[in-house]
């Protein structure tokens, strides 16, 4: 009667190989939560950036605000400078001090823009950044899933042939 057995170095193979694929899942799984992690992190920052981004934007929009506001004072003053005549010197002067000072409040503002638009395209790194890091956690738990169906096929595949 024909029976198929196992032998001692068959044996030894499988569990050999058992205990690898086992190491192989453990490293996958350890991979995959400190991708997670990393994930986790990034789009902590991703959040944050976007937090200061918003706030950069509303400080560059005062910003614009206060200049354009600037902006209208000085005109102001131009036109009581014309209507009064016998102080028209100093008012000129002071208008043309109110201009300035608008011109640099508004290249303030277009510096606050460009940096508010800057922290938004890190934000938007940030973002992507994590989308990439989420995806290789799922690629790890995806390889950690098949080594796992591996050790279970190996065990299967053992079971059958010791009986």
């Amino acid at each position: 009667m024909p029976q198929e057995s196992v032998t001692e170095r068959d044996q030894s193979q499988d569990v050999h190989d058992i205990e690898q694929l086992r190491l192989r899942v453990e490293e996958a799984r350890q991979e995959a939560q400190s991708a997670k992690q990393y994930a986790q992190q990034a789009q902590s920052l991703a959040r944050q950036s976007q937090s200061q981004a918003r706030q950069v934007q509303h400080q560059a929009q005062t910003a614009q605000n206060e200049a354009n506001q600037a902006s209208q004072q000085a005109q102001q003053a131009r036109q009581q400078a014309v209507q009064a005549q016998n102080q028209a010197q100093q008012a000129q002067g002071d208008a043309d001090r109110a201009q300035s000072q608008a011109q640099q409040a508004q290249g303030e503002a277009s510096q606050s823009n460009q940096r508010a638009q800057a922290a938004q395209d890190q934000a938007d790194q940030a973002s992507q950044l994590a989308q990439q890091s989420e995806d290789q956690a799922t690629r790890s738990q995806d390889r950690s899933g098949q080594f796992e169906m591996q050790i279970s096929a190996l065990r299967q595949q053992r079971h059958t042939q010791a009986r």
